[in-house]
């Protein structure tokens, strides 16, 4: 039985080095999980591959009316304004253990960084008060994917990971309150286009 599974084993070994993609090969890929993401792929041999990306994003709330301050005070008439912006950093390393024709699995190890601040104010008839809240995010991520053909330069993919996040938020108002959270769990997973060249 074990002399099966060993061969069984060895011969996938070596259909993934003989129908891995082919070395040099260069794409751009875009991402969407959470949030968007753009970056590129390059293959600098057939079973690894280095990939790097950047998302990002920005809006803004208005409400008027029945506002809840920012501490612990009772709600008042007035006008709330608040804007959000991230900014995200990546880098993964692929090995791709299984590729046939148009299919493809790999596994991996993801870095990632997320810069994120907002900016609120809050005005009433006799005063006005602002606070910023910056946080950074760092995340280590394992990760499994599924990649397919669809045509000849575009694939479409698929994976989740599991790993550690790490973020540092920092309340900058009259009092700066610092907050720190640590968490393991489901991060990074999401589905994809890669296009090659």
């Amino acid at each position: 039985m074990k002399k099966i599974i060993a061969l069984t084993a060895g011969i996938i070994l070596l259909a993934s080095f003989s129908f891995s993609q082919e070395k040099g090969a260069f794409g751009l890929n875009f991402r969407v999980d959470p949030q968007p993401r753009i970056g590129m792929i390059y293959h600098f041999s057939k079973q690894f591959a280095l990939r790097p990306y950047i998302g990002f994003s920005w809006g803004s709330a208005d409400s008027k009316g029945e506002i809840q301050p920012l501490d612990d005070q009772p709600a008042f008439r007035g006008e709330r304004e608040e804007e959000l912006s991230s900014l995200h950093f990546g880098l993964g390393f692929l090995f791709y253990f299984y590729s046939q024709r148009d299919f493809s699995a790999y596994t991996g190890i993801n870095f990632n960084y997320s810069r994120e601040t907002s900016d609120t104010s809050i005005s009433r008839p006799v005063r006005r008060r602002e606070e910023e809240v910056k946080g950074n995010v760092y995340q280590t991520t394992a990760l499994f994917g599924l990649q397919c053909r669809l045509m000849k330069n575009l694939t479409i993919f698929g994976e989740f990971g599991f790993g550690y996040i790490y973020g540092e938020q920092k309340r900058e108002n009259r009092l700066d309150v610092t907050t720190k959270s640590r968490k393991w769990g489901l991060a990074n997973s999401g589905i994809g286009l890669t296009f090659y060249f």
